[in-house]
């Protein structure tokens, strides 16, 4: 035990924990682990001490941070530090073979009415979810969800380190965390595409960086090169490409040493010759990691140079989409970017409002994940003298966003354009009369109850012309108004 239990009982207490069944921890104010009892101990694989003393992360902890599955699991959740009792449901395991499904947090207040630590207890989720009242309304029950989220991805995914842009659980983004884990795991090749601003640098970072600690070698072992492709001409991408290869280390895996192409698509046709040529020469000793905002295929379609690099580059595909196209994970995305910088800043940590989540969910986010980052700093900058995030503290811009916050997200519903479906059924009709008359085109107008000229000018304007008219399609009839 610490000094914070130190006490005529303190043996005896830490004895009784250490003798529960289930797997349990204490935490001060701050998120700093008091106590470990030996369940808790036996499920993560390891000591107490290895535990007691680190700080657990309400953020996604970094990959290189010890035990960083169970320090993530282990934070409590925002009513938690409101001195709320509260309740956790686990979908993934928080380490491998735990049959824990639910976590209870019991905070405990000083003389003031503040949290001085929390107790947090694992077990399976139908015993923690009877022992507290299920009074949450929907807002609340949404905020959990959101909260969850992160301890979800630590414990699914084995690398986050530079992955940070691929948080979320929209079917987009779990397609291409999937591919960045596989592109980790195998020598390969990357393309990596999406708008601006989406996180295209930072992933490729990330891919750098779990190759090297599957290789097992430190951060300064390896070289990240970036190019960008798109201010450099023909000279300048080929001092840039030799600088690179005189870099290359021969005792130094290909994993460890990667080039960048940034903006590839922007490469001229003389500088797609010199890439192709490079990677004849020394495309055996690194791996490159290209971005694009233009897909792979009409990369592809360009003229011969074009085809052959796209088909070196582009072994692994990354789409990374807009985040208008992933609303389901902004929440999830601005969970960490204020947990993270309430942590750079050494601020207590913030929570965010139903309200503000809604908001920020709403909005267009031109500038993607960058803006979305950049938000959420000013918003907690504007926060004196508040436990959460709220919609007046966001920007201006998007507290003034015409897409109201309480108005539900219509994001997903297909909009019903009637002019495109007339068009639509009108093609079919022309098609199937045409098929019932494929060598009479008059007869086919007949039917349809409009003159040949007619007919033959919505077929042009609709490309269904492909076939030429025959001989009886040569007979002369008046137009019908």
């Amino acid at each position: 035990m610490t000094t914070d239990f130190r006490g005529g009982n303190s043996r005896i207490l830490a004895k009784s924990l250490d003798q529960l069944e289930n797997p349990m921890a204490v935490l001060d104010r701050k998120g700093f682990v008091l106590f470990a009892n030996k369940a808790l101990c036996s499920m993560a694989g390891v000591e107490a001490t290895q535990l007691v003393g680190k700080r657990c992360s309400w953020q996604i902890a970094p990959d290189d941070t010890p035990h960083a599955s169970i320090l993530t699991a282990l934070a409590p959740p925002a009513g938690a530090l409101k001195g709320k009792v509260m309740t956790r449901q686990l979908t993934m395991p928080v380490v491998f073979g735990s049959t824990a499904t639910g976590q209870l947090f019991v905070p405990i207040l000083d003389e003031d009415q503040l949290v001085h630590m929390t107790w947090v207890v694992l077990g399976a989720w139908e015993e923690i979810q009877g022992q507290v009242p299920t009074t949450t309304t929907e807002d609340s029950h949404q905020r959990r969800q959101n909260e969850q989220t992160l301890v979800r991805v630590r414990s699914r995914w084995e690398t986050l380190d530079g992955l940070l842009p691929l948080v979320g659980e929209s079917p987009a983004i779990e397609l291409a965390m999937t591919r960045a884990q596989l592109a980790i795991a195998n020598p390969c090749h990357v393309f990596i595409l999406g708008p601006s601003h989406v996180g295209k640098a930072e992933v490729a970072r990330g891919i750098f960086l779990g190759r090297l600690k599957q290789s097992g070698l430190p951060r300064i072992a390896g070289q990240l090169f970036p190019v960008d492709c798109s201010v450099l001409n023909a000279e300048l991408l080929d001092g840039m490409l030799e600088v690179f290869a005189g870099r290359l280390r021969p005792d130094t895996p290909a994993a460890a040493q990667h080039l960048v192409l940034e903006h590839v698509d922007q490469l001229s046709s003389d500088s797609v010759q010199q890439v192709n040529a490079w990677i004849d020469r020394f495309g055996s000793g690194c791996f490159i990691v290209s971005t694009s905002t233009t897909h792979p295929e009409q990369l592809a379609q360009r003229d011969g140079p074009w085809q052959k690099l796209v088909g070196r580059l582009a072994a692994v595909e990354i789409h990374i989409p807009p985040l208008r196209e992933r609303r389901e994970d902004i929440a999830a995305l601005a969970q960490h970017a204020l947990a993270s910088y309430c942590q750079r800043s050494e601020r207590a940590l913030l929570t965010l409002s139903a309200e503000a989540i809604d908001l920020l969910t709403a909005y267009t986010w031109p500038q993607n994940l960058s803006q979305l980052t950049d938000s959420i700093e000013e918003a907690v900058e504007h926060a004196v003298l508040s436990s959460a995030i709220h919609v007046n503290h966001l920007p201006l811009g998007i507290r003034t966003f015409p897409g109201s916050a309480g108005q539900p997200d219509d994001s997903g519903v297909e909009p019903i354009r009637l002019d495109e479906i007339l068009l639509d059924v009108e093609r079919i009709i022309l098609q199937r009369a045409l098929k019932l008359s494929p060598r009479n085109r008059a007869q086919a107008a007949r039917w349809l109850g409009i003159s040949r000229p007619r007919l033959l000018r919505r077929i042009s304007q609709l490309g269904l012309d492909s076939a030429e008219p025959t001989e009886t399609d040569t007979e002369q009839e008046e137009e019908t108004p």
